[in-house]
């Protein structure tokens, strides 16, 4: 530099006299000359090695012993201002300080409006950094905080620097000095990083890519988040337009670019990656909260203290390199999984795998980075919790029967996810058998905001706005939740009721030994000690006798699965059967929690075919990598209970009123359960009655009757439902109508059970239902027949009026008489055969008929009741919805196209599935 220009310089430095003045005016001319006498003496002292010097930081585990050295060296490239592209140089200077080759290190014009508007916030948090206050605020200065005292730092250390260097000598030891994200330090890094090539050779939209990123990596990594990566090139470029650096044009063309990144594969050079990733990830955010810049955590020399237990770790990856722990995929894409494992008494996290092989140092960890529909298992922090919490038991009851809920122009329908219904059951086996309609009943019995609430004590990133309707029962979120995100959630019912954040790190201490971060995770009460055990109490029965026995350990274990449903999308509209998009197992000891997720990353493969797990539930292969890491986890760890809270008792219920069992409750409904003191039942249950049943219809006999059977049946509190499958418990009800083939009338003994219409459109006035007879057909239908003790001579009189409701006689000539009515003639020579390929296992049955709709009927041989019911359209049918071990029958009906009456079955096939 010659001395002339050195000169100049210094005859510049005046300008801290009009910074000076500034500062009189705005906080006082006192307190301003003392701050800045002060800021005088502290100033640091510093010489020109300070742009190249750099310490490493060290990680530790939970034992304390070292486990990653964390520095920049290995990716830090440096390159001269004449071999960077000319529009690089631009793209920076007009984003992050456009005056740059105009002021002495300090630009006052954008100073002074950043005061101002500290001044205003009260916070001095406004950003006016020009290049060479940034250069000295990573190089120089300590203290990152944005305060007034560090900002005078910077203003004057800059002022000195300028002096000291040229302005291109500051702008090369900026652009090879700045963090770019994922270990790349300077331009040339940056370069091969994202885009594999050199810096020379970027075009501008890369160049505006990378002078976006410096704004902060996390949010404007490519690899990360392409959209907001997009969207701050775009504003780079708008910027080079506004002051000239690039036109219009050539602005529209860079914005229509491709975006072509590099692959990011790196090779592992640490220890513990997943947790690694994560450790740093947070220790970026935790400088940066206490004043730091998040690029010195790789110059600084700091000392980082996490919540790695290595056990732990070793024990996920080694379960995570073994391949028979995982299902086969169908496409070119690998099904993903991910697991977090942390202490529920402390919140501190002690395994994290983000996937099952780690080829990208700090990409995406879907253990803590990824969102999913948690599907049923969260169930237990939206519904199950929050209903305990208001006064319900692991005995309340609920009607297990479709349901349709809201209003009639925008209706919700759930299903349960093996179409089977079980009628009135307790909490406790709607959580063990995962069944959907109780949980969306009890969340509109509680309320959604009860259930919205609770969760959000859990931790659970829900969405204020949209997640509050019925659907959140099953997990339906508008973003989702990670799998650390659910740890944290079950961790509460671990650790009777407290909830704590899920931390990786206790404390960071700077070179001097001065602990400078130190964890204090949020922590608030979420629920009673009670609740806490009830829910796991109830948890543990899903693992015992539930969807979740390939959890169980020999210890205690309680847990939840879950599923979610393919999305609504037209690649995957001809996929059949039990098909799904995420599964889940939530599951804890009183030593752990941990959650484990399997999926795949994207809807289709690189050859556009769908991607979807195939009869992979939570309680299958998610259920058994939980078991195989907690069992290398618990290894020599000595068994023990859950907590067992005070307040809790034992009571016998009736299980089909959640009551006291009453004298007519039959002994298998009679089960002791488990309830906090002040929620144990006081009422007797009513729910079963003494009736006398005619031995030959099977209905409620009447005077002329001979043979009678007089037992003790339920009486259930709606209709049963006309649908495929009934409620298991509808063989237990009392039958819906009296005797139809002996005369007389039905038996009082008091009061008389009169057969009532209960259609809505009677309005709540009791009217008799019609009931057809011998050679007759129609009448009420059965779901709304309900039977009413009246005593005598106040029973109604009136029948049913509903036109649809009516008698009507059967015709007595044959089918044929009469074409309108024609019963099909039955399919005959019904064969099948069986085929294996990349869509699995495949039933194929054809038949011959000369009619055009058909129904098949298909059913396990190890469960004759588990009927499934298919439409063909053709006298053939393909099933490709069957398990390997399973041998099946079908049978075929013909379909009325007009009547929809249906022909007799063909003759049963059975149709062995060999493995």
């Amino acid at each position: 530099m010659s001395d002339q220009n050195r000169k100049k310089r210094k005859l510049k430095a005046s300008r801290v006299i009009i910074l000076s003045l500034i500062f009189f005016l705005i906080i006082g001319f006192g307190s301003a000359l003392g701050l800045l006498l002060g800021v005088l003496k502290s100033l640091p002292d510093w010489k020109e090695s300070v742009f190249e010097t750099e310490n490493s930081s060290f990680i530790y585990d939970a034992n304390g012993d070292l486990v990653v050295r964390v520095h920049k060296s290995e990716n830090r490239t440096p390159v001269e201002l004449k071999d960077m592209p000319p529009y690089l140089i631009d793209a920076f200077i007009a984003t992050e300080d456009v005056r740059f080759y105009k002021h002495h290190g300090v630009d006052t014009r954008r100073i002074l409006g950043a005061f101002l508007a500290d001044i205003r916030n009260r916070d001095f948090s406004e950003g006016a950094s020009t290049i060479t206050m940034q250069l000295v605020r990573n190089a120089i200065l300590e203290s990152q905080e944005k305060k007034l005292e560090r900002k005078i730092k910077e203003a004057l250390l800059a002022i000195q620097v300028e002096r000291q260097y040229t302005k291109d000598e500051i702008l090369y030891f900026y652009l090879n000095e700045i963090y770019f994200g994922h270990g790349a330090y300077g331009v040339e890094a940056a370069a091969q990083t994202y885009f594999g090539k050199s810096v020379g050779d970027l075009t501008l939209g890369e160049s505006a890519i990378l002078a976006g990123v410096v704004k902060g990596y996390k949010y404007y990594s490519p690899f990360l988040n392409p959209e907001n990566a997009l969207s701050r090139r775009n504003i780079v470029l708008d910027n080079m337009v506004r002051y000239d650096k690039i036109t219009e044009a050539e602005a529209e063309q860079a914005k229509n670019e491709e975006l072509k990144l590099a692959d990011l594969k790196q090779k592992q050079e640490y220890a513990y990656p997943w947790f690694s990733d994560y450790v740093i990830d947070q220790a970026e955010d935790l400088l940066e909260d206490a004043g730091y810049d998040s690029s010195q955590l790789y110059t600084g020399g700091f000392r980082i203290y996490s919540t790695l237990d290595p056990t732990i770790q070793k024990a996920a990856e080694e379960v995570y390199s073994t391949e028979s722990f995982f299902p086969k995929s169908n496409t070119s894409d690998p099904i993903q999984s991910a697991m977090a494992v942390m202490d529920p008494k402390t919140g501190e996290v002690r395994a994290l795998i983000g996937g099952r092989e780690h080829v990208t140092r700090r990409g995406l960890n879907r253990a803590t980075d990824m969102q999913r529909q948690p599907g049923s298992a969260i169930k237990p922090a939206v519904v199950y919790g929050p209903a305990l919490e208001k006064g319900y038991s692991p005995s309340s009851v609920v009607d297990d029967v479709p349901t349709v809920f809201g209003s009639s122009s925008n209706p919700y329908k759930p299903e349960n996810y093996d179409g089977t219904y079980r009628g009135v059951i307790t909490m406790r086996e709607a959580v063990q058998y995962s069944v959907n309609i109780p949980a969306v009943k009890i969340l509109n019995e509680i309320g959604v905001n009860e259930g919205f609430s609770f969760a959000k004590k859990l931790g659970l990133p829900l969405d204020d706005k949209n997640d509050k309707n019925l659907s959140l029962a099953l997990g339906g979120l508008t973003h989702g939740v990670s799998p650390l995100d659910l740890a944290g959630a079950y961790s509460a019912f671990d650790n009777q009721g407290v909830y704590i954040q899920p931390h990786v790190i206790t404390k960071i201490v700077d070179q001097k030994g001065n602990t400078i971060v130190d964890v204090t995770p949020k922590k608030n009460i979420a629920m009673t000690e009670q609740t806490a055990y009830l829910m796991t109490d109830m948890l543990k029965t899903v693992v015992d006798a539930g969807t979740g026995t390939k959890a169980r350990l020999n210890r205690p274990v309680a847990g939840k699965t879950g599923t979610t449903q393919l999305p609504d999308k037209s690649i995957f509209q001809n996929v059949k059967g039990s098909s799904m998009k995420d599964s889940w197992f939530a599951g804890y000891t009183p030593e752990l929690v941990g959650v484990v997720w399997m999926g795949y990353d994207q809807d289709i493969d690189q050859n556009g075919k769908p991607n979807y797990l195939k009869k992979i539930y939570g309680g299958q292969y998610p259920a058994g990598v939980w078991k195989a890491v907690m069992e290398k986890s618990l290894k020599g760890v000595p068994v023990k209970p859950f907590t067992f809270p005070p307040g809790i008792v034992t009571q016998a219920v009736d299980i089909k009123s959640g009551k006291l069992p009453s004298d007519l409750t039959p002994d298998k409904f009679i089960k002791k359960e488990v309830f906090a003191k002040k929620n144990v039942p006081t009422e007797v249950s009513d729910v079963w009655v003494s009736a006398s049943v005619c031995a030959e219809s099977g209905l409620l006999a009447n005077s002329s009757c001979p043979t009678k059977i007089t037992g003790i049946y339920f009486k259930r509190p709606g209709p049963i439902p006309n649908t495929k499958n009934k409620p298991l418990d509808a063989g237990l009800s009392l039958p819906a109508s009296y005797c139809n083939i002996h005369g007389g009338q039905p038996e009082s003994g008091g009061s008389e059970l009169i057969g009532i219409c209960t259609d809505p459109r009677h309005h709540g006035t009791a009217v008799l239902a019609n009931h057809p007879g011998s050679g007759e057909s129609g009448g009420c239908p059965e779901e709304y027949i309900e039977f009413r003790p009246f005593p005598p001579g106040t029973a109604p009189t009136e029948h049913c009026n509903l036109s649809d409701h009516q008698v009507v006689k059967e015709s007595s000539g044959s089918a044929s008489d009469n074409e309108g009515n024609k019963t099909p003639d039955t399919p005959e020579n019904i064969k099948y055969n069986i085929s294996h390929g990349d869509n699995g296992t495949e039933v194929h049955i054809s038949w011959k008929s000369s009619n055009s709709i058909f129904k098949i009927e298909r059913w396990p041989d190890n469960n004759p009741d588990e009927i499934m019911t298919f439409r063909a359209y053709t006298a053939s049918y393909v099933d490709n919805d069957v398990e390997p071990g399973i041998t099946y029958y079908y049978q075929v009906y013909a379909i009325n196209e007009e009547t929809m009456e249906s022909s007799r079955p063909t003759k049963r096939i059975k149709v062995p599935i060999n493995m």
